[in-house]
């Protein structure tokens, strides 16, 4: 089955800032293959901060925004609902290794459009998260007038 999360108008802010998390929790007995990250970003004023929102697998996630299972899209409406946690509004997480992907901010001298990002996994099984694993999306820097509209698909077997 396949699910997605989309954060829509997320404001940047000026320190490090963890807008979703897609967690599979320890004993799920499935996998969390993602499949697409979708990013778009724009800024609402003059902005200047060059850091990249970047995704990290993580092994911990707790606090934020807890979403509803019942209240993540899935592409056919009477499928179950998804095992995976998701949480926007910083949540705390426990990254591992170094970033996986990223995706350009929105450096502009008003308001405006930024640049458009997509990443298809090369195939079924290209990342997976087992049982206790999870994906972020993060900055470590940013600014109020950057704008971020994020959107992750997944399957789960």
């Amino acid at each position: 089955m396949i699910y997605f999360h989309t954060i829509l108008d997320a404001p940047g802010v000026a320190g490090a800032n963890n807008f979703l998390s897609i967690f599979n929790p320890a004993g799920s007995g499935k996998a969390v293959v993602f499949l697409t990250a979708e990013v778009r970003p724009y800024a609402a004023a003059a902005t200047s901060v060059a850091t990249s929102i970047t995704a990290f697998r993580t092994t911990a996630a707790s606090g934020g925004t807890l979403i509803a299972a019942s209240d993540i899209h899935r592409f056919v409406t009477y499928w179950p609902d998804p095992v995976a946690v998701v949480r926007t509004g910083n949540p705390s997480v426990t990254t591992v290794g170094i970033p996986i992907n990223a995706f350009p901010p929105p450096v502009s001298s008003g308001a405006g459009v930024g640049s458009a990002g997509t990443s298809a996994a090369p195939g079924v099984g290209a990342f997976t998260c087992l049982p206790g694993e999870g994906l972020v999306s993060t900055t470590s820097s940013g600014d109020t007038d950057q704008r971020w509209d994020i959107t992750l698909t997944w399957a789960e077997f």
